[in-house]
Parts: C-alpha cells; sequence; structure tokens
C-alpha cells in the first residue's frame, strides 16, 4: 500500500502544474487581447472659458514727472531735498558752486560800465566833430554787447539754483552735494501732484486699437489687500505710435483718488472692457486650458475635438492669443459646437478612439 501511494502523487503533482500553466496562459492571452480606450475629458466650446476685457500689468506714474537739471556744469554745492519729500512751489532743492559764475557776472558788470563811459566819452566827440558818426555807432554797438553778456550771466547764475516749478513730490535724487554734473545731466525727478496720477501700460495692437480715450478702467493695485474693490479708472491717452522697442502700443489710464499710498512705479493691473467692432458687437475672448492646447507656434496651435460620432477625435488648428488667467486665449478656427478634450489630449492621435470620463 505504500509502494502504491508514492508512485501516484508525482502524477498528480504534474497534472496539476500543466493545468496551472494552461489557465495561467489562457488568463494572459485574454487580458492581453482586452485593450480599453484612453479616457479623456471634454469641455463644449459654450462653456469654455470666457471674458469681455482686456487684461494688461502697467506702472503706476505722477501724471506729469519732470527731470530737473542745472543749465551749466559745476559743481553741487548743497542738495536739499531727499527721495520721497512733499516740496512746495518755488522751493529751493539744490545749487551749484557760485564761484565761477559770480566772476563771470562780475567781468560782465565790469564791461557793461566800461562801454557805458566809452560811448559818453564818443558822444561828446562826436558833438565836437572829432569822431565820425561811424565811429560813435561802434562803440554803441560794444555797450549793447556788453548789456547782452550781462543778461546771460545774470540768467546763468540764476539758473544755478533749482527750485520746485511747483507743489510736488521728489519721485527720484540722481546726484548729491559735492558730485560735478554737466549743464543739462537730470539731478532730481520732479512729480506734479497737482495733476494726479496713472497707470502706463502697453497693449498689443489689436487690443489697443479697441480702446478709446474715455473707456472705463477697472484698476488693481498691486499693494491692495486682497478682497479690496477695484478703482474705477479711465483711459486718458492711447499712444499713437508703437514702442519701437516691443511693438506695443502705451495707452494711459488716470487714477481716481484714493486712500491708498500711491509711488512712482509701482505695479497696477488694469482690466478693459472691450470696445466693439464697426458693424458687430464686442468681441468675446475664449480660453482653453492649457493642457488643451498642444504644439503652439507663431500664434497657431492644435487642439482635438469630438468628431460626429462622439466617439473618435479629430486635431484641428486654432489661431491662438496671449496667455490668460483662465487659460490660451482662442482667437479663431475653434466651430461653435465644438467638443474639445480638456484632458488626456497630450497621448491622442488624429483618429483615435476614445472613452470620455467625468
Amino acid at each position: 500500500m505504500e509502494t502504491r501511494h508514492l508512485s501516484i502523487r508525482p502524477c498528480t503533482t504534474l497534472a496539476l502544474v500543466i493545468s496551472a500553466l494552461v489557465f495561467t496562459g489562457c488568463s494572459r492571452e485574454t487580458a492581453s487581447t482586452v485593450q480599453l480606450d484612453p479616457p479623456v475629458r471634454v469641455i463644449s466650446a459654450s462653456n469654455a472659458g470666457t471674458q469681455n476685457f482686456v487684461t494688461a500689468t502697467g506702472l503706476v506714474r505722477a501724471a506729469v514727472e519732470t527731470p530737473l537739471s542745472f543749465k551749466t556744469p559745476g559743481i553741487i554745492a548743497e542738495m536739499r531735498v531727499d527721495t520721497g519729500q512733499h516740496v512746495g512751489a518755488g522751493q529751493i532743492l539744490a545749487s551749484l558752486v557760485m564761484t565761477d559764475l559770480e566772476a563771470q557776472r562780475t567781468q560782465a558788470q565790469e564791461q557793461v560800465a566800461k562801454t557805458e563811459r566809452d560811448l559818453a566819452r564818443a558822444e561828446s566827440l562826436r558833438a565836437k566833430g572829432m569822431i565820425s558818426q561811424q565811429g560813435e555807432q561802434d562803440i554803441r554797438a560794444q555797450r549793447e554787447i556788453a548789456r547782452a553778456a550781462l543778461a546771460a550771466a545774470n540768467f546763468n547764475f540764476q539758473q544755478a539754483v533749482l527750485t520746485a516749478p511747483s507743489a510736488g513730490l521728489i519721485l527720484d535724487k540722481r546726484a548729491d552735494a559735492r558730485e560735478t554734473v554737466a549743464a543739462g545731466q537730470p539731478v532730481l525727478l520732479f512729480g506734479r501732484l497737482d495733476k494726479g496720477w496713472v497707470v502706463r501700460a502697453g497693449l498689443p495692437p489689436r487690443e489697443a486699437v479697441k480702446i478709446n480715450p474715455g473707456d472705463p478702467v477697472k484698476i488693481y493695485l498691486d499693494t491692495a489687500s486682497e478682497g479690496t474693490a477695484a478703482l474705477a479708472g479711465k483711459v486718458q491717452r492711447v499712444a499713437g505710435a508703437s514702442d519701437p522697442r516691443t511693438g506695443s502700443i502705451e495707452v494711459e489710464v488716470a487714477l481716481p483718488t484714493t486712500k491708498e499710498r500711491l509711488v512712482s512705479g509701482m505695479v497696477a493691473r488694469l482690466e478693459f472692457a472691450k470696445a466693439a467692432t464697426k458693424g458687430s458687437a464686442a468681441a468675446i475672448q475664449m480660453s482653453l486650458p492649457l493642457a488643451a492646447v498642444l504644439e503652439g507656434n507663431g500664434g497657431k496651435a492644435k487642439v482635438f475635438i469630438l468628431d460626429a460620432t462622439k466617439k473618435k477625435v479629430k486635431s484641428i488648428e486654432v489661431r491662438t492669443g496671449r496667455i490668460l488667467e483662465t487659460g490660451v486665449e482662442v482667437i479663431d478656427g475653434l466651430p461653435a459646437d465644438a467638443v474639445i478634450v480638456s484632458e488626456g489630449a497630450a497621448w491622442l492621435s488624429d483618429g483615435d478612439a476614445v472613452r470620455v470620463v467625468p
């Protein structure tokens, strides 16, 4: 009995192993033949992100900013103001060392006095017939030249002192006492406060041409706390030419009175309501998620949409614009009833079958 039992166990074990291998092979074959279509998420064109305004980022500036400089070269004797200081109209801001200018003015004064004496003598001699009329006229001309030189010397002397042209703010100090400056070299940047503040931003030409002076603008200051309401501004000026360096067109927006502290150079975000073009309603800006837009180059990109069966995808070319907060701006090429692949597009090819998931 024991010998018969031992002879059966190897056969049984072998049969079990073979059965397991056959079953495993069948299972693998079945699993390999079942292939699920790639899952994707979609959005309809009607539900794609839209906004009917143009956004831009600009810098806050005083409406009138004037660089102040000396008319003549020299050494700065005194700088009385600093950056951020408020000043009154006519207040002395800086002055040059006057030694050279004082000497030039004294020399011009003495020259005028000399020509006055020469002319008086010439008139006396002319009355006696001792000099010609031409001689008297020459001396009179020399006196006029001396007077003009004195006027120039006095003017240069006065211009050696910088005064505030009006009440305002020192926006920047670009030189200090004891520095030697050239004629016309800006030493202070002055901002007039009576003219208010503005935001200047550059817009692409295709957006700038839709904006006109007087259009309303929402202004969000970078320093404002979260949740602060936008300031209501108005377009004050649209430049007549584009910037040769950037190609953008500068738009100037007037800032309303605000409790926020304004500093020249601070950042502000602008929202321009889109103006209607001639013969059409105001344009609506459509945006798609970044994951939906592929192979972007030169204002063109590819997106996948569902075909008529809603089971396969096809690629179409669209014209794109700027990168918006809601995604990529789509200007043209997207059918109004299109269903766009918003997630999973990177792994698709034209004509692929897909499985739409929530």
